[in-house]
């Protein structure tokens, strides 16, 4: 499935990591896994932001870029923290074999819609890249506009061809209930 498929010494620490019973029972809830998906969309956002105001606000007092791109390394660095969280939730780490038929499953129809809402991100970048090009030789326009649209438009493609999956998983799946196991 994987190139490079992890040895079983990494499979037992990726398996430890993610079956953990106080990890597990944290994410057991979907209203808290559904914050942690909302917080990583807000942070993703924070991040365009960040890195779009620079383009668009008067840099005239100097300290600006600094604090534009100190927000921007915080925001990203909160995403992907986010991400890691949202992943290990959702039992969603490349290379993890401890699924069963029906959440493997679960993973290809989550893998396929994500790549379905990428597809749609990209058609949309295209076209607004065509509009900008097709309405600039009319208009009087800087590069900042276009690059004020289009760097978030690149940034959330990228962030939600990455991420998508296992925001999908954690916002759908049911609470996990208790392990029986030890029951029977």
């Amino acid at each position: 499935m994987f190139i490079g498929q992890p040895d079983g010494r990494t499979q037992e620490r990726i398996r430890a990591m993610i079956e953990n019973p106080r990890r597990r029972a944290f994410w057991a809830a979907r209203s808290r896994r559904r914050v942690a998906v909302a917080a990583w969309a807000a942070s993703t956002s924070a991040t365009a932001l960040f890195l779009v105001l620079p383009l668009v606000i008067d840099d005239s007092w100097p300290p600006a870029s600094l604090i534009f791109l100190v927000g921007f390394l915080v925001a990203i660095v909160l995403t992907m923290v986010l991400a890691t969280q949202i992943n290990i939730a959702a039992r969603w780490v490349m290379g993890y074999r401890g699924l069963d038929e029906f959440q493997r499953a679960e993973m290809d129809r989550a893998t396929r819609l994500g790549h379905h809402v990428t597809a749609g991100l990209a058609t949309l970048l295209i076209g607004v890249t065509a509009a900008f090009a097709t309405a600039a030789p009319g208009i009087d326009m800087d590069a900042e506009l276009p690059l004020a649209v289009l760097t978030p438009l690149v940034l959330f493609t990228a962030m939600l061809h990455a991420a998508f999956p296992a925001c999908y998983l954690a916002w759908t799946r049911p609470d996990e209930g208790p392990d029986d196991e030890d029951d029977v």
